[in-house]
């Protein structure tokens, strides 16, 4: 039964729009508390810079990099220390009228099946074919592949980069596809173009999931990224701030408390920035001048609310109940196959009676 307040409000978005335009600028550029956003700067990443720096630099020189691994947790850096040295990379390369590399992503996260990768890459690399999502054999995609990276890449290094590799491994044909992409300059016989590959991984021992002959094949070099300290992410945040903000509109306090509390959950940077980020909104939403602590504990609470719970409250009383039964037959007997009238029954239980005294209480040892 709804209250009457929310019987009678009526929510004026116009009037919202008028209202929040005519609230204090916060915002210079929010796009800078992005994880993706790659600055200028990378503080407390000089060492994992500067090794990725060391090998592929021979690429100036018309060498061919070694394959690689990146290790950390979450929000440890690895993907934009990645791209941030590929962008200086490159920058180089034009500075001195050098063929620059070609950098491809693969999030094995959404993408994480043989055909789908090679599709990106290929799909990646053309401007005007593309491979459709499925229907194509797989020799068929490489040949063309194979093709499309000599005539698009030529006489320079083409680095695939796998995000989560560790996902791809535990998939069907995983560590198949894996074999297939660290062979490509041997065993299908790349006339110019070289590829590269460069793994991120969450999982310290990903390699002890591999094949041995991908294993024999990755070879390279590996790096690790440990975990962000109170201290680097407060460093890290105030760089970031200047970007994102207007002077003067973040709280003293508020950065290092962003960053006290993302130390706590493993020095992840992302969750900083996105506790940062969505303390600003809320600050600008409220029409405040100050990005103030108290937003902060707001954006954690925010972040942190279990979307599921709300959900199932506002699931109807039916289900709610089918939802309930589940999951007490699952708790007290997780060796039963559930089958309709296991939940039929236990929902036509007396509503004063506990499940465990129900039809199936015999059931339950002890």
């Amino acid at each position: 039964m709804k209250n009457n307040n929310e019987l009678h409000y009526k929510f004026d978005i116009s009037q919202f729009y008028s209202d929040f335009l005519k609230s204090p600028k916060i915002f210079k550029n929010r796009d800078a508390l992005n994880p993706i956003y790659i600055p200028n700067n990378l503080p407390h990443r000089d060492v994992q810079i500067r090794r990725i720096a060391e090998i592929t630099a021979c690429l100036l020189k018309d060498g061919v990099p070694f394959n690689f691994l990146c290790y950390g947790k979450t929000g440890t850096g690895k993907a934009s220390v990645i791209r941030f040295v590929s962008r200086k990379l490159d920058e180089k390369c034009n500075e001195i009228q050098r063929n620059r590399p070609w950098w491809i992503y693969n999030n094995c996260q959404q993408v994480n099946t043989p055909y789908r990768i090679l599709a990106n890459i290929f799909n990646t690399l053309s401007i005007e074919e593309k491979i459709p999502p499925t229907g194509l054999p797989k020799d068929i995609i490489f040949q063309k592949l194979l093709n499309l990276l000599d005539d698009v890449v030529g006489n320079s290094v083409c680095f695939i980069v796998l995000d989560e590799i560790d996902i791809l491994i535990k998939k069907k044909g995983g560590n198949e596809i894996l074999y297939d992409l660290t062979r490509l300059n041997e065993k299908y016989q790349l006339k110019k173009c070289r590829v590269r590959l460069i793994g991120i991984s969450n999982i310290l021992k990903f390699k002890s999931f591999l094949d041995p002959r991908v294993l024999s094949s990755f070879g390279g070099e590996e790096l690790v990224f440990p975990a962000y300290n109170a201290e680097e992410l407060t460093d890290i945040l105030q760089e970031r701030a200047e970007i994102a903000f207007f002077k003067n509109v973040v709280s003293e306090e508020t950065i290092p408390l962003c960053a006290a509390l993302a130390a706590k959950e493993h020095g992840d940077a992302r969750n900083a920035l996105q506790l940062l980020r969505k303390a600003g909104e809320l600050a600008e939403r409220n029409h405040n001048k100050k990005v103030s602590p108290k937003f902060v504990y707001k954006s954690q609470k925010s972040l942190e609310q279990d979307n599921t719970e709300q959900f199932i409250k506002s699931l109807p009383k039916q289900i709610q109940l089918v939802l309930c039964s589940i999951f007490l037959i699952a708790k007290h007997l997780p060796n039963l196959k559930i089958i309709t009238g296991d939940i039929y029954d236990s929902n036509h239980i007396h509503s004063g009676r506990n499940f465990l005294h129900g039809s199936l209480h015999s059931t339950v040892p002890g």
